[in-house]
């Protein structure tokens, strides 16, 4: 029987939202290793660059890819870029939340009430 569960996309987006919100909150001397703890790359500028992009700091977390000429710029990039992705509500400008302040729907039992 199928069962009440948040789309992908729901669930991608709460998760956006959190791992945003937990980084601006966590200090900025911690944020590197914090963005490691939630599954993020960050990739150090080659010493031996040869075009731009290689001199920049490159972070990258649930698909979302940005670069800075420090790691906390590039941190910084990710924590701005993932707050504008997550939609927000026209009235007050929070989060859209899936189920709009309910609670998620009860599971459905094979065999009705008495089982």
């Amino acid at each position: 029987m199928p069962t009440a569960r948040a789309s992908s996309t729901e669930i991608n987006t709460l998760a956006l939202y959190a791992a945003a919100e937990s980084l601006k909150a966590t200090p900025m001397h911690q944020r590197s290793e914090q963005f490691s703890d939630l599954g993020g790359r960050i990739t150090a500028p080659m010493s031996d660059a040869w075009v731009h992009d290689e001199a920049l700091w490159q972070v990258d977390l649930m698909g979302i890819q940005c670069a800075g000429t420090s790691r906390q710029s590039a941190l910084s990039d990710w924590i701005k870029t993932a707050s504008a992705r997550v939609p927000r509500r026209t009235s007050d400008g929070r989060p859209d939340c899936p189920h709009n302040g309910q609670s998620p729907a009860p599971t459905l039992v094979q065999g009705g009430l008495n089982g």
